[in-house]
């Protein structure tokens, strides 16, 4: 896997930028970004005579009082004079150019923020999530910028080596546990046959440790497999709880999975873990 490089971070002018500064600074010093943009899209078509008149006052431009702000932001936790950070204030609120800006750019890595509970909050980042062609963090607002636990989703789809690959690498870079995690799925109509129930799930262990001892030596890791049932939840529930429990810091997987439609941008299970209730970092690797 590439070294994370080239990063993105997505400023909304709320506290919430300075919590994503800081995470960022964290992760900076486990991958040693080389540079850093700091993106935000205005949102308004034209200006209500009140702003227009203060930043007359100022003899200012919206997108230059904008800039000021994330500056100070970056001062603040970075201390002045980083170079390797760069603001980009996106001048409309046309949504479809700011990700063909972002496409074309070529990121590493894209951090976007993630506001529990705040209705609509998770509208831009899901858009984000299925159009953006590169690697994308999601982090709550809750999160703390370290990663000493990582849980990786296996489904033995085609996407599997490079994700279990991906994990390896962080886990590595930052010392981190690593837990590849597969979800047995038993079908409903097993549950009343108890002994029956038994022996299947034995066979589809046997049958899932089978396909990752051929899928370690793809990802060039020695990690052992964790499996468990879903009991008919949702497997993205299933996989965030068991992440909940291992006390994760972080979540990897793929955009789209194994069970998931070709013609979907983004995968069930990726788009059950970036919902607003949950509260792990995801990271969706494309």
């Amino acid at each position: 896997m590439k070294e994370f490089r080239k990063i993105a971070l997505f400023a909304d002018l709320t506290e919430m930028d300075e919590l994503l500064l800081k995470f960022i600074k964290g992760y900076d010093k486990l991958f040693d970004f080389e540079e850093l943009y700091l993106v935000h899209q205005i949102e308004v078509e034209a200006l209500s005579p009140e702003l227009k008149e203060m930043l007359d006052e100022k003899n200012q431009t919206l997108e230059g009082l904008i800039e000021e702000d994330i500056q100070s932001k970056i001062d603040e936790v970075f201390g002045p004079g980083k170079s390797t950070i760069k603001s980009y204030i996106h001048p409309r609120p046309d949504f479809s150019e700011l990700v063909q800006w972002l496409n074309k750019q070529k990121f590493d890595l894209v951090f976007l923020g993630k506001k529990k509970g705040l209705e609509g909050s998770g509208i831009f980042s899901s858009k984000l999530v299925r159009l953006l062609r590169t690697n994308l963090i999601l982090v709550p607002e809750t999160a703390k910028a370290t990663i000493t636990d990582v849980v990786v989703p296996i489904d033995f789809s085609d996407y599997s080596p490079k994700v279990l690959q991906s994990a390896e690498f962080i886990a590595q870079k930052t010392d981190a546990k690593l837990t590849p995690l597969h979800v047995l799925k038993i079908g409903i109509h097993y549950f009343p046959f108890v002994a029956g129930e038994s022996q299947i799930q034995k066979s589809l262990e046997k049958e899932a440790r089978s396909k990752f001892e051929k899928l370690k030596k793809k990802a060039k890791t020695d990690r052992e497999l964790l499996t468990i049932r879903s009991f008919g939840k949702p497997i993205g529930n299933v996989i965030y709880n068991k992440a909940r429990e291992l006390n994760s810091d972080l979540i990897i997987i793929s955009k789209k999975g194994k069970s998931d439609d070709e013609d979907l941008l983004i995968g069930s299970v990726a788009e059950n873990l970036i919902a607003n209730d949950k509260d792990i970092s995801v990271m969706i690797l494309q």
